[in-house]
């Protein structure tokens, strides 16, 4: 118990992200499994001294990934981090309704938090202070949304196809219909005015010497008024291509990539993931990295400084969360 209590003082000196950790990232950093983790905080050592929120109830047990796990002494600092707005927006979200209400999102907090939650949420609309993606639409109910659930169209999403005539071509446009019409009226006039010749008896020398030879050598006949079948140009079609690659297919494989370059450490930083997909912009990229994070394929996590003097390049590619600047990496393995 005493190695658990200093792990979570540990991070709350790291702070930002960090703090307060959920029940899984709290096991993943004691090295237990989250029910190992979660029987001992109910050692009496612990309580009075740690809190989790939501407790889960009944035979309900609480949800790893979306739990805190607190030093009592926090509950007001907690109760007014983006972290806990973030999460509970997150866990109580919905695919047919991501825009949650602010007495929802308190729901399953414990009593004291709850309370102190909601007060801290309406301090937010008065002062517009929120995290950078959260939006909020204000009333009555007050409803909070991620800004990437509000996107359309979904990012990846295919282009329309070009209009099509009946037949499967393409229609032509104003421009290109007035050249036809007057380029075509012009072949009429002329190929019409040269079959009339013919039915006359006199011979359509001027077409007959432009008409290319069929396949045997011998000229076409003007009098037959047969229409040549259209040469077959299925052959000569090119392949249809193949599907583009999704975000996450590219990202798995260029984080696999990295890493392995980089020895293998699970530690990848956002700069190099960005550069190594230059065709994404950066508001797509963000937004398809936050769906996997809430598919637990991926965490971000921030630099402490002790290690690696960040360049000015890989703040700028970092995302910025809970006042916390996120700029590695790594692969959940627990999803």
């Amino acid at each position: 118990m005493p190695r658990l209590l200093g792990v979570l003082e540990s991070q709350k000196q790291l702070g930002g992200a960090s703090y307060p950790p959920t029940l899984e990232r709290l096991a993943e950093l004691t090295g237990e499994k989250p029910a190992e983790t979660s029987k001992a905080l109910k050692h009496k050592d612990a309580k009075g001294r740690v809190l989790l929120s939501p407790l889960g109830g009944g035979k309900k047990k609480p949800a790893p990934g979306t739990t805190l796990v607190l030093l009592a002494d926090d509950l007001e600092v907690v109760a007014q981090s983006d972290r806990l707005l973030e999460l509970q927006l997150q866990s109580a979200r919905k695919a047919d309704a991501p825009a949650v209400e602010l007495a929802q999102l308190a729901k399953g907090l414990l009593t004291a938090l709850s309370r102190a939650f909601k007060a801290a949420l309406e301090q937010r609309i008065a002062e517009r202070r929120v995290p950078r993606t959260i939006g909020v639409l204000t009333g009555k109910k007050p409803l909070f949304f991620f800004i990437a659930d509000a996107v359309l169209p979904a990012a990846g999403a295919p282009a329309l196809p070009a209009a099509t005539a009946t037949d499967g071509a393409p229609r032509p446009s104003a421009s290109n219909g007035a050249r036809d019409t007057a380029s075509n009226g012009a072949r009429d006039t002329a190929s019409n005015g040269a079959r009339d010749t013919a039915s006359h008896g006199t011979p359509d020398t001027a077409s007959n010497s432009a008409r290319p030879a069929s396949p045997n050598g011998a000229r076409a006949s003007a009098s037959n008024g047969a229409a040549q079948p259209p040469p077959d140009r299925s052959r000569d079609a090119a392949p249809a291509a193949a599907p583009a690659a999704s975000f996450a297919d590219r990202f798995d494989a260029a984080f696999t990539a990295l890493d392995r370059d980089a020895g293998g450490h699970n530690y990848v930083t956002l700069r190099a993931l960005r550069a190594a997909l230059p065709d994404v912009p950066r508001a797509v990229f963000d937004a398809e990295l936050a769906a996997l994070r809430r598919q637990r394929r991926y965490s971000l996590d921030p630099s402490d400084g002790r290690h690696h003097q960040m360049a000015d390049a890989e703040r700028e590619a970092g995302i910025m969360e809970a006042g916390n600047l996120l700029v590695y990496v790594a692969r959940r393995h627990d999803a």
